[in-house]
């Protein structure tokens, strides 16, 4: 009998016993020649990672600090896979003295600051190109804090009833120096809701351009306002007649005036309180016509307009 014929003897469903042995075997062989294999010198390229040294009471990053560099190294087997699975691994420390002089790294330089750092493991060459740095002085200042009221979203028909109010006034910013030094004197923030249609108060957060690198102290502001309805209304005016002269006269007696008003102060509008004119005086002598034009009104409401065009002027003979 051969021997893949013996062997499939033993895996047949009776021979249970044999088929844990021959697994528990190929197991134990596969064990011994990986761990036989960690033993060995290999060469590999491996993400390493970095940290970089520099005080960061007065310095602040600009741009992401890079966290890792792509290294070819030698060492063994055991070693380098440690370091692939990130187990154990120190980060290699890069000393900046003065991080706002430093732009760049070049692959070149690299050995010389981190191969004294590779206790297991020789450095044979550097694949990243260049390491980038980007890093100011942190400073803070203090700004005045406007609210952009222009672009308040309101419901439909609705308006700001009252003048916006908001506390505090200022807020003070901690970032990198240009990115600070950039900004405007006054910071306007703007209010986020949409389609407002009741009284207003919130807190509102201060966004910034490069907002990731500004702390805001406070960072939102409260800001309060009251909104209502405004509705739409139209009545039927008489037309007065001023400064007529003598076989004048226009065949319009009333004329129709649209308004709006705040819907608390709807009831309270009287009709009579609105005088429309129509005044001989202002008469365009080429064709006899005159524009009139609302005289009074009350200062509740708002948005006053004649739906009349021109008024012919006819005389007697």
């Amino acid at each position: 009998m051969s021997r893949f014929a013996k062997i499939l003897k033993a895996v047949r469903p009776g021979n249970v016993g044999n088929v844990r042995v021959i697994l528990l075997s190929v197991f134990a062989a596969t064990t011994f020649w990986f761990f036989n294999a960690l033993n060995e010198n290999y060469s590999t390229t491996l993400q390493y990672p970095l940290e970089f040294i520099y005080d960061r009471d007065d310095y602040i990053a600009v741009d992401p600090i890079p966290e890792n560099v792509q290294i070819n190294v030698s060492g063994l087997g055991w070693n380098l896979f440690r370091n692939s699975l990130g187990i154990k691994v120190s980060p290699l420390e890069i000393r900046l003295d003065d991080p706002t002089e430093v732009k760049r790294i070049v692959a070149a330089s690299v050995p010389s600051l981190i191969s004294d750092q590779l206790d297991e493991l020789q450095l044979n060459y550097v694949l990243t190109d260049t390491l980038f740095l980007n890093i100011d002085y942190r400073t803070s200042k203090k700004f005045k804090l406007l609210i952009d009221s222009t672009n308040i979203s309101l419901e439909d028909n609705y308006r700001i009833i009252n003048p916006v109010r908001f506390t505090p006034d200022s807020v003070e910013l901690e970032g990198p120096s240009g990115v600070i030094n950039d900004l405007p004197d006054s910071i306007l923030v703007g209010i986020p809701q949409k389609a407002i249609d009741e009284n207003f108060n919130e807190e509102i957060s201060i966004n910034l351009p490069n907002g990731r690198l500004i702390r805001r102290n406070p960072p939102t502001v409260n800001v309060v306002f009251g909104v209502e309805e405004f509705l739409n209304r139209e009545v039927m005016i008489p037309l007065k007649i001023e400064n007529i002269p003598d076989k004048a006269y226009i065949e319009t007696e009333s004329v129709k005036v649209s308004y709006k008003v705040r819907a608390s102060f709807a009831e309270e509008i009287a009709e009579s309180e609105i005088k429309a004119v129509a005044d001989f005086n202002t008469m365009d002598q080429s064709d006899s016509t005159i524009l009139p034009f609302v005289k009074e009104y009350p200062e509740k409401i708002t948005d006053v307009e004649l739906d009349t065009t021109r008024i012919k002027v006819f005389f007697n003979e």
